[in-house]
């Protein structure tokens, strides 16, 4: 968690992003770190679909072997109706066969794990 609260600026996230960090099999960081900005307010399917098929072929031919998402948006730390969409979205079609970690949501100065529990909301 320490990475993406390193990754913050003070007054946290100007713009809603979603950013990648690919992890080696020892669990070693890639110096590559993938933001993503300006995402839509709610998530499109194509574009995740779209992002998960990336992320597999990365995977694939590169010595990485799992990836860590970060949700950020600028606001209060409230999880939010939009934040869950965006995070079973990401979870089912991305972290979850991609290494298994959990969805992570940071925002004005503050960094969560969305928990399974966030995502039956």
């Amino acid at each position: 968690m320490q990475l993406w609260v390193d990754l913050m600026r003070p007054g946290g996230f100007d713009v809603a992003s979603i950013w990648l960090i690919f992890l080696a099999a020892d669990g070693e960081l890639s110096p590559v770190i993938v933001p993503i900005d300006n995402i839509a307010a709610e998530p499109d399917e194509e574009f995740v679909q779209g992002l998960s098929t990336n992320i597999r072929a990365i995977l694939e031919n590169a010595p990485v072997s799992s990836v860590a998402v970060l949700l950020a948006r600028p606001g209060s730390a409230a999880l939010t109706q939009s934040d869950r969409r965006w995070a079973r979205s990401l979870d089912h079609s991305v972290a979850a066969p991609n290494g298994g970690w959990p969805v992570h949501l940071a925002t004005h100065g503050n960094v969560r794990i969305i928990a399974p529990d966030d995502l039956l909301q």
